[in-house]
């Protein structure tokens, strides 16, 4: 994720995603949204010790001021919220899912495409997992519709109205 841009006449270069630590500077972080700036910056640490979820950053190249993370962690459905339907059939009647919880990137590094290589680098987790511990598919619960285009452009997410009406599932298989 080491990519050079400019916007506005800045350039932002990012280092490649890793699990947030204590080195991590997270004061800075502003995306424009207050539940996704707070989360990083009140939960995020307190969340990945207390195992509720791995928070994955980016930070400014050469710098420990994140520009940018997700979270993951595990889940399960019930057999017939899963998508597709043909995924249901002979199946057990609880699936083991990976949940992408949040993600935002810093106002500075918006519209540079780093939102997609993060998304990008989520998904390639979350299959390499599920070859150790087992997960059928990827859940998010997008904010808005258009995060939920996002989702679905980028990573080929697909809708699962049974669960709520903007959940996407992504199968890993």
């Amino acid at each position: 994720m080491s990519t050079s841009t400019s916007r506005k006449a800045q350039t932002v270069e990012l280092r490649a995603p890793e699990k947030l630590n204590d080195d991590h500077v997270l004061d800075e972080f502003d995306s424009g949204v207050a539940s996704i700036n707070d989360y990083l910056q009140k939960t995020a640490r307190k969340a990945q010790a207390a195992k509720q979820a791995v928070v994955y950053v980016v930070c400014r190249k050469d710098t420990s001021v994140v520009m940018g993370y997700y979270t993951l962690s595990s889940g399960s459905i019930a057999r017939e919220n899963v998508v597709p339907k043909s995924r249901q059939r002979n199946s057990p009647s609880v699936h083991p899912v990976t949940l992408l919880g949040r993600m935002g990137i810093t106002e500075t590094a918006q519209g540079q495409g780093f939102a997609i290589g993060l998304l990008q680098d989520a998904v390639e987790r979350a299959i390499i997992a599920s070859e150790t511990i087992g997960s059928t598919a990827m859940i998010v619960h997008p904010l808005n519709q258009r995060l939920s285009d996002f989702y679905a452009k980028h990573a080929g997410f697909i809708p699962c109205p049974e669960l709520s009406p903007i959940t996407l599932m992504l199968p890993l298989r």
